[in-house]
């Protein structure tokens, strides 16, 4: 297709309508963001509006995924976006896409009340690891990356980056897998918020079966870098008051998701700045430093 894709009379958008919406008609579109593998948009329509992924490669196989993925998100009891419509072949706008309904609501990584919002935060993530999993099958059986973790390539190696590879190392091959199901990449950036309420969890295209400490620490790490330290520590204290428990082998987690936040410094400061949120690579540096002492306090490996 030839046509600017941004245009609203792109003939791609009114396809996708036709499919997801009948009888209604495009009013606008607009660029909601999307990552490296995927372009996303919002369709503005006559009655509602959808969004829409559309997949830079033909990489049939990640658009499949995707929305199998998103499908079997349905039985969670947290907001999550609805399927609607598969593209595989191309045929909206001329690569793979699916569409999917639009959650109300806005990011939200500034809050005013800070510990409120870490509360809702942690009853989603509960929520995610509580699902039945029954009948798992296919991209959700796939490992994640941190099952085959191998000791990265650091630009800048120090003692304290070679103190925590070695941690890992130690206490690695101990940790509980137990699996649930989890979103693969539950951050503050891939959730909607309105009027101080959690509104939906976007982006599902890493969930998968894993062990909960794993998510967990993940989430961790972004709450340290974006409010400090202490905001990790809430998350974890409004996690367990309402699992009942704090999941197994969390610093071990916490060194590999921060030690791969270090690595990847200058891509999560990019991504932030994206999100509206400048944080100074001193004060990342510092933060993450922090992260990984009390890591490996926990450990006894200080």
């Amino acid at each position: 297709m030839t046509r600017d894709l941004m245009a609203s009379d792109h003939p791609g958008w009114a396809a996708v309508v036709a499919e997801t919406v009948p009888g209604a008609s495009v009013r606008g579109v607009c660029r909601i963001g999307g990552g490296m593998a995927a372009e996303t948009f919002a369709i503005e329509t006559t009655d509602g509006s959808v969004v829409v992924k559309r997949f830079r490669r033909r990489r049939h196989n990640a658009v499949r995924f995707e929305w199998e993925r998103l499908r079997f998100a349905q039985r969670i009891d947290a907001p999550v976006p609805r399927p609607l419509a598969l593209d595989t072949e191309g045929r909206w706008l001329d690569m793979p896409a699916l569409a999917m309904t639009r959650l109300p609501g806005y990011l939200n990584l500034r809050p005013q009340d800070v510990d409120g919002w870490l509360q809702q935060l942690a009853y989603a993530l509960v929520a995610i690891h509580a699902t039945d999993t029954t009948g798992a099958e296919g991209p959700l059986l796939r490992p994640s990356w941190v099952r085959t973790w191998r000791p990265p390539k650091l630009r800048q190696p120090s003692p304290l980056t070679g103190r925590t590879v070695a941690a890992i190392q130690r206490h690695l091959p101990g940790v509980s897998w137990q699996p649930v199901l989890i979103h693969g990449d539950f951050h503050p950036g891939n959730t909607l918020w309105s009027r101080g309420q959690l509104t939906g969890i976007a982006d599902w295209c890493e969930s998968r079966l894993g062990p909960a400490s794993c998510e967990l620490a993940t989430s961790r790490v972004d709450m340290a870098l974006l409010l400090g330290p202490a905001a990790a520590d809430r998350l974890t204290h409004h996690y367990a008051a309402i699992a009942g428990a704090e999941p197994a082998d969390l610093p071990v987690f916490d060194l590999i998701l921060g030690l791969d936040a270090l690595r990847k410094m200058t891509r999560v400061l990019r991504g932030y700045r994206q999100q509206g949120v400048i944080v100074n690579p001193e004060q990342f540096t510092d933060r993450a430093t922090v992260f990984l002492h009390h890591a490996l306090a926990e450990l006894g490996a200080s």
